[in-house]
């Protein structure tokens, strides 16, 4: 698995919509598209731990 900031993914718990985001200094967090739902930024490998329990990528179409 290789994060890559703007990706979209599903969370499985609520079904919402969340962007994958890197912030200037290396640190990951996703966020909703209204900007008001982050979760604590994080280093890369426990983001991707995260991803892989909770979230579903969607489709780059």
């Amino acid at each position: 698995m290789r994060l890559k900031d703007g990706d979209f993914y599903t969370d499985s718990r609520n079904g919402k919509v969340y962007r994958l985001n890197e912030d200037d200094k290396g640190s990951w967090y996703v966020s909703t598209h209204e900007g008001n739902d982050k979760l604590s930024r994080t280093s890369g490998r426990d983001m991707m731990k995260l991803l892989k329990s909770f979230y579903t990528k969607m489709n780059d179409s």
